[in-house]
């Protein structure tokens, strides 16, 4: 049976060299089924990893539950504790200030900047894309300067990180560490990150702020769960969640479950099933485009071996077994088939690599985010159109057993 194989095998190279017209013909409709299937594969992979960044970047990470009080705390340090024991992996002040303190470098006063009190943790929470410099660390605590990391547009106005300020009533000399990339929300906004820190208490909480009495009023935070946590399925309005955080509410001076507002804030969930459903329809398109193919080559197959009466006949005759005009005619519908596959996938790499290059001039991508065909990609193609020319060449491969040997020497 080995023997029969190669000698199929052989004979199949053998035909496909001797009718280039035919396989040229052949691949037509496999080459455009087989990258249509490659690029909806590849278009489905970056989709899915662009909008996972996009997410994590704008909402947070899975899952992020974004928990608002509406009322004043008196003990900061005991509802960061209970955030934590409610399931929060990591938490992390996001509280927009009620009165924004305007940034000044030199003589020139920025009033409209979004300030953003966080801790350090929300770059664990969030995916934080830094253009230049860093995100804040545990040693930027101690710093007794307040600490911030701005977006881009902001950077572009200051120039320069030198003698910038901040303040209300009195100025205080800042430090910038690093700058993010603009949300697509901000659309030239300034904003700007200020670590939640000792020295930034009364820039973030108000003036009736103090270490020894945290008084606050309507503070915002995000805290991280498990994925699998039940609390996580609850994507609009976080009630397990709030139910947890209101059983121990007396500890931070809470006495009203209405004064607490949860709910989940990515859309991690969402945006998967989105791209699911896109890719099921792009997938059935380039199926349907790949049945066609499987068609051409099926009717070239058909036709191929009504010419080749003869020369399949002679075969016969000379001693080839049966099993072995089997496998050449189906190997030969497979050739052609895997020689349409690769020059799909050549075609594919080349406009994946044309597209990177004018998306990377149009818009930043995170630098995680390859634009490549994934192996993923070229593997389903390639094997898809294997399958295609296995399935093409059965139907003609049968008519050539079945032909009368004697018929066809006569011919």
């Amino acid at each position: 049976m080995l023997r029969s194989l190669t000698a199929g095998i052989v004979l199949a190279f053998a035909g496909s060299r001797a009718n280039v017209a035919r396989t040229i013909l052949s691949c037509a409709g496999i080459v455009v089924g087989v990258g249509a299937l490659i690029m909806v594969v590849t278009a489905g992979e970056l989709g899915q990893r662009y909008a996972t960044a996009f997410g994590e970047a704008n909402a947070g990470r899975a899952a992020t539950m974004e928990v608002t009080v509406f009322d004043k705390i008196t003990d900061l340090d005991a509802f960061e504790e209970d955030l934590g024991r409610a399931g929060g992996l990591e938490v992390s002040l996001h509280n927009r200030t009620e009165s924004p303190p305007p940034l000044r470098q030199g003589d020139q006063v920025f009033g409209d900047v979004d300030i953003i009190g966080v801790d350090v943790a929300l770059g664990d929470i969030r995916r934080v894309n830094l253009t230049q410099g860093r995100w804040f660390t545990e040693a930027d605590l101690d710093s007794r300067a307040p600490v911030l990391v701005v977006n881009e547009a902001l950077a572009e106005e200051l120039g320069d990180f030198t003698d910038v300020q901040l303040g209300h009533g009195h100025w205080s000399n800042v430090r910038i560490v690093g700058v993010t990339q603009s949300s697509v929300y901000e659309q030239g906004w300034h904003s700007a990150y200020l670590l939640n820190a000792p020295v930034t208490g009364e820039i973030l909480f108000g003036p009736s702020w103090s270490p020894e009495k945290p008084t606050a009023s309507q503070v915002t935070y995000v805290a991280r769960i498990d994925p699998t946590d039940s609390a996580a399925e609850e994507m609009d309005f976080g009630e397990e969640f709030t139910d947890r955080l209101a059983s121990a509410s007396w500890r931070w001076g809470i006495d009203s479950r209405d004064s607490l507002m949860a709910y989940r804030a990515d859309n991690s969930e969402m945006t998967d099933e989105l791209i699911g459903y896109l890719s099921i329809g792009l997938i059935g398109v380039a199926v349907i485009t790949l049945t066609t193919g499987l068609l051409g080559v099926l009717n070239v197959g058909l036709v191929t071996v009504r010419e080749r009466r003869r020369e399949l006949a002679t075969y016969r005759a000379l001693g080839a077994s049966r099993f072995t005009l089997f496998v050449a005619v189906v190997m030969e519908a497979v050739v052609v088939a895997v020689v349409a596959g690769l020059i799909a996938l050549a075609l594919s790499w080349l406009l994946v690599a044309v597209a990177a290059v004018v998306i990377g001039n149009l818009m930043w991508l995170p630098p995680d985010i390859n634009m490549t065909v994934p192996p993923s990609a070229a593997l389903v193609g390639l094997g898809s159109a294997a399958v295609v020319g296995l399935l093409a060449g059965i139907i003609p491969a049968i008519r050539a057993l079945r032909a009368s040997v004697v018929a066809g020497l006569r011919e």
